[in-house]
């Protein structure tokens, strides 16, 4: 369950150490009551003396009332660059979310009654993949969904028998909505090719897959305005297939409707000339192309034409296809253009382009228009200022943009299995021998959404229902040393991180990130290493060695440049003036401070731990740098990650009990803060359960029981403080956003002169006085400031001596929790006749 709400206590000697100590166990035991009941945020020694100490900055907490900020302002999420005041800043998210592709549903055309956007992003070896985002902004977004667990269960996508898919796998899909249903088509470059997915519930349906038999480079599924589906390819020229009627198989080929040479002397034509993605708009047909000319930045570049297939179909079979450099600033480029729909029924059209911003990744940006002539130029006259602001485009009540801005493509974590269950978890696959099904088949553990394997997993080794509320990772095999990078020509070797099985990680996010966890080392055997890692070829980690019965904890660094031929035992050495010895001791806290901007496009990391989660220290300096690998062996953002491997003998295991996230670093000198925590449960008291639906009330009690918790006793790290902050809040903001005012409501019919009256009446049940208007089809009344507890009455005359059986509106107009509340309540009223 995705709300990190663990918070670890001295246990140093005082005088109110028992109590301190009391005050642990009492919250670890609510923490796991409450873990039970709260989903997904809807629900996420001594050191030698080369180490230098970290002095804790603990603090002895008194009752949260006493500390509340003056009012509830929760600030956006990690991965939100929404300010709050209506703009947001390019590039979105801050985080790698690559090769995006967009999608609208329009409001008539699905159950909410009102445009919703899905996007979908390349994720590679990872497992699951595909992960469908969602939002109704376009600027905040949340993972709702995965098109796929597994791409495949050979050994290349399964890190198995010596092979594996990093830089590989699945890449740049394109999502389409036509007819009722969703598409995903995507290719992959060691997997058979490109596939085609399809579903009829995105969000929570299962996905039906279709193999193409060929490699379709970065695809872009196109349903012609007759509706036949297309697939648009290709990299330094544009082609095309046409689809079968079922979209099960191609059924003809247009290779190179327009390549890079008809445009030979264009200043905006150079390299890359990939990514294609069609669109038709106001009778054109418009391709939407990266490219990166010599001595320039990535750009974008529109094709568009009359015909469709170009000259496949035109006279003469000349290029029909003219072109235009639309943007050309600081590297934003590739993407979908996005449809929004205006009052006035004008659709403008934004683009959402990604930026390299390594080594936090790709990462998106939605971008406005001008269009004159049936060109856009993009952003500001050309200019996308990198952090520049523009305004949202799509605009909703206060309570939903509070509420859009708590969502989040990370979140910290206590392991309580209460995640829902995905249909794409269901995935049915025919298991050859000699593989065990049960490495393939669910283990009854659920993981949040925002978590993806390296790798597919083995179901085998890790669990999340061997010991409740901790996540078990086990080693189910000894690294070999073996595994090369079969994507290189050169054949790089992997180091026995890389070749490890069932790391589970996360998206890093920028401009600076903290990840804590702690870890139960007490299952681990001889050989076994295990710990937290910032990752991709080139990785920084904090991690446990067992070496004869001895645990050490040490930082290891791998930097590029990246050798080919490695000794990888000695490539994993700890880093000199970074080892602890543990003794004794079976528990560790580990902390990672990832700082993506000193400088930018480096990231340097600096390790602490604790062994009671208070007292910390640093183990040497900061570590790194690590960048972009320039070989692409990866190609995607740094992780960080959660493992263990073996380098003796299988079996051993290690308990990690939460994940805890923050963006403040040690190193940046802040005191503990406990303002916006404190300001969540103040406001979070003050609300009444009569406003709110029983489930959504319920799981934010459950989030204020677990931020109680957090503030109750000694706080080691701001990690410890913000995890069950960001929980409450999006809570908190969840909630405005289902507010109702209550009402009792009753309709009868009555007869007077021969003549048939609807009678309704209402009473405000709320705790603050409301408007309430009655509505009938034989004449409405509103009553203004209506008292709590009061009663309004109207009678209407129907003019006939019969009246059918019919419905009565009441709505109810108020405030609840300072937010504007209009609440429809609808009772039933009996047909009579009145007889003469």
């Amino acid at each position: 369950m995705s709300i990190g709400s663990r918070v670890l206590t001295s246990s140093r000697t005082t005088p109110a150490n028992s109590l301190n100590a009391l005050a642990h166990h009492t919250r670890h035991a609510l923490t796991r009551l409450v873990s039970t009941v709260l989903p997904r945020p809807l629900r996420p020694l001594c050191a030698f003396a080369s180490a230098a100490t970290l002095v804790a900055a603990s603090l002895v907490v008194t009752p949260a009332a006493a500390h509340a900020a003056d009012g509830w302002s929760p600030r956006s999420s990690y991965t939100s660059t929404d300010t709050g005041a209506g703009t947001y800043s390019v590039p979105l998210l801050n985080a790698d979310v690559p090769d995006i592709s967009v999608e609208r549903v329009p409001a008539a055309e699905n159950d909410e009654g009102r445009d919703l956007y899905y996007m979908i992003s390349t994720t590679m070896h990872l497992s699951p993949g595909a992960p469908i985002m969602k939002s109704y902004d376009l600027v905040n977004w949340e993972i709702v969904n995965y098109v796929f667990d597994r791409a495949s269960i050979g050994d290349s996508f399964s890190l198995r028998n010596g092979q594996n898919s990093y830089g590989q796998g699945q890449w740049a899909s394109s999502l389409r909505y036509h007819d009722g249903t969703f598409y995903a088509v995507f290719n992959t470059n060691n997997l058979s090719g490109a596939y085609l997915y399809r579903t009829d519930d995105i969000e929570n349906g299962p996905w039906q897959r279709t193999a193409l038999g060929r490699g379709l480079h970065d695809p872009s599924l196109f349903f012609d305005v007759d509706g036949t589906p297309y697939i648009f390819y290709g990299s330094g020229g544009t082609s095309a297939v046409r689809l079968n009627a079922d979209l099960t198989a191609i059924a003809q080929d247009y290779p190179n409707i327009f390549t890079a040479n008809n445009y030979a002397g264009q200043p905006f034509i150079g390299g890359l000339f990939e990514g294609a993605q069609v669109y038709h708009i106001d009778g054109w047909y418009y391709a939407v192309i990266i490219t990166w000319p010599s001595g320039q930045g990535r750009q974008v570049v529109m094709f568009r034409s009359r015909d469709l297939l170009g000259r496949y179909t035109s006279a003469g079979g000349v290029n029909t296809y003219e072109a235009r450099g639309v943007l050309n600033s600081n590297g934003f480029a590739q993407g979908s253009l996005v449809p929004i729909s205006r009052a006035d029924g004008r659709t403008d059209w934004h683009g959402m382009f990604f930026r390299d911003t390594f080594p936090i990744g790709r990462i998106p940006a939605l971008i406005p228009a001008t269009w004159q002539d049936g060109w856009p130029t993009f952003g500001t006259g050309g200019v996308v200022p990198v952090n520049g602001l523009f305004d949202k485009p799509i605009r909703l009540s206060p309570a939903e943009e509070t509420f859009e801005r708590q969502k989040s493509l990370v979140a910290s974590d206590d392991f309580a299995n209460d995640a829902p269950h995905r249909a794409y978890q269901d995935e049915q696959w025919t298991v050859p021998a000699p593989l065990d099904p049960a490495e393939i088949a669910p283990n009854g553990s659920r993981l949040d959404l925002a978590w993806e394997w390296n790798h597919a997993p083995d179901n085998r080794y890790w669990s999340l229902t061997d010991r409740d509320g901790w996540l078990r990772l086990t080693a189910g095999s000894v690294v070999t040393g073996q595994y090369v990078y079969t994507k290189l020509s050169n054949r790089a070797e992997l180091a026995w991180f890389e070749e490890a099985r069932n790391t589970l990680s996360q998206r890093t996010f920028g401009p600076r990130q903290s990840v804590q966890t702690r870890m139960d080392i007490s299952g681990m055997r001889n050989g076994d290493v295990a710990g937290l890692a910032a990752y991709n070829r080139g990785f920084s980690y904090v991690a446990v060695k067992r070496v004869d019965g001895v645990n050490t904890l040490g930082v290891v660094n791998r930097s590029q440049p990246f050798a080919v031929d490695l000794d990888q035992s000695t490539l994993e050495n700890f880093v000199a003036g970074t080892t602890v010895p543990l003794g004794d001791a079976t528990d560790v806290h580990v902390k990672a401070d990832l700082d993506f901007a000193s400088p930018v496009g480096q990231l340097w990391t600096t390790f602490y731990y604790s062994l009671d989660g208070v007292q910390w220290t640093r183990l040497g300096n900061r570590v790194g740098p690590q960048a972009l690998d320039g070989s692409l062996a990866h190609f995607m953002g740094h992780r960080v990650g959660l493992f263990t491997y073996a380098t003796q003998e299988a079996g051993g295991h290690v308990d990690f009990d939460d994940y805890l996230l923050s963006d403040v670093l040690t190193a940046q000198g802040r005191p503990l803060d406990t303002t916006a925590l404190d300001a969540a449960i103040a406001h979070a008291q003050t609300l009444d359960a009569r406003h709110y639906p029983a489930d959504a009330w319920a799981t934010t009690q459950a989030a204020l029981a677990a931020a109680n918790a957090a503030r109750a006793g000694h706080l080691g790290t701001q990690n410890e403080i913000d995890a069950p902050e960001r929980a409450l809040s999006y809570h908190l903001a969840r909630l405005a956003v289902l507010a109702a005012l209550p009402a009792t409501a009753t309709a009868q019919v009555r007869c007077l002169g021969g003549k048939t009256y609807v009678a309704v009446q209402a009473r405000n049940d709320s705790t603050e006085p409301v408007e309430i208007s009655v509505q009938t089809p034989y004449g409405n009344r509103s009553f203004a400031a209506v008292a709590p507890g009061a009663n309004v009455y109207q009678s209407f005359n129907t003019r006939a001596a019969s009246v059918p059986a019919g419905t009565a509106t009441v709505r109810v107009t108020g405030t609840v929790a300072g937010h504007d509340v209009s609440t429809v309540h609808s009772t039933p009223h009996p047909a009579n006749a009145c007889g003469g």
